[in-house]
């Protein structure tokens, strides 16, 4: 944290705390167990169709790997050639601490990785699918809690966060939540304006220390904004019953297809996935306004 002219800055990457390492090696061990076992079958089925003499399959291994996709070496190649990238990627892993972690935890975790993958493959493709879903999306909301940036100037009277905006004097109202066991501060500030809600973050995160500072500059400029529209009731009436029905729904198919069992099971599983993503989407809506 710095000072200039009056301005509170603050600056944490993800892996300053236990909670966003966590989030970090988990992150690692799925997509670096995933990415694993990807080569690991590739390798695999090249050299068994060498063995086997299935030269027409493995010249398709060959075209897939040199032109098969976005993971292909016609893509990743200029990737990597471009300073650009390469510039742009070291800034990131600065930026999120990646850097910062141990090399023997990072394989451990990578390992423990594919060995879940593959079990959750040999369970039930819904555990693959839940895996696919809940891994990211957990690991992500978790790193954000920790991971942060942003300066609060009074003297311009401008708030800016991450690669957000907004203006002092556009704050209505700001609830806190205190993570525990990580030092941090999560505010979720309200708008005169329901629309500045929605290109101005939703939440902030700070460190404890940095918000105890700021505090006095929020509250103050809180205070003064007169909160013009406010989120109608019957809005938020009918944002919860299409959240709570989504999710009922999704229930509902989950079981239909655990009974039926069979392709059916995969289908209905998936699409219960996808309906209860919408649900928790719609409940997270009528939420957002306080």
């Amino acid at each position: 944290m710095t000072d200039h002219s009056d301005a509170v800055t603050w600056s944490r990457s993800a892996s300053a705390s236990t909670l966003g390492r966590l989030c970090q090696y988990f992150q690692v061990g799925f997509f670096g167990g995933m990415t694993l076992l990807v080569v690991a079958l590739g390798a695999a089925g090249l050299a068994l169709s060498a063995v086997n003499g299935a030269y027409g399959r493995l010249a398709l291994f060959v075209l897939l790997l040199l032109i098969g996709g976005p993971f292909s070496l016609l893509y990743v190649l200029p990737l990597v050639d471009d300073e650009t990238v390469r510039s742009s990627i070291r800034t990131w892993v600065d930026r999120t601490g990646y850097d910062r972690l141990r090399p023997l935890p990072a394989a451990v975790s990578v390992l423990a990785g594919a060995v879940v993958i593959v079990g959750s493959v040999a369970v039930s493709p819904v555990a693959l699918l839940a895996l696919f879903l809940v891994v990211p999306v957990g690991t992500s909301i978790g790193m954000q809690m920790v991971n942060s940036r942003g300066e609060i100037d009074p003297v311009v009277g401008t708030v800016r966060v991450n690669d957000q905006s907004f203006d002092l004097e556009e704050l209505a109202a700001i609830s806190v939540r205190r993570v525990p066991g990580t030092g941090t501060v999560v505010l979720r500030p309200s708008y005169a304006t329901k629309t500045r809600g929605v290109t101005a973050p939703g939440y902030v995160s700070m460190p404890r220390d940095v918000y105890e500072e700021a505090r006095p500059l929020l509250e103050a400029a809180a205070s003064e904004t007169e909160r013009t529209i406010r989120q109608s009731r019957t809005e938020r009436v009918v944002l919860v019953i299409f959240g709570v029905g989504t999710l009922v729904g999704a229930v509902g198919a989950a079981f239909l297809g655990f009974e039926r069992g069979g392709d059916a099971r995969v289908i209905l599983s998936y699409i219960a996935l996808l309906v209860g993503c919408f649900g928790i989407a719609f409940l997270a809506l009528a939420a957002r306004e306080p």
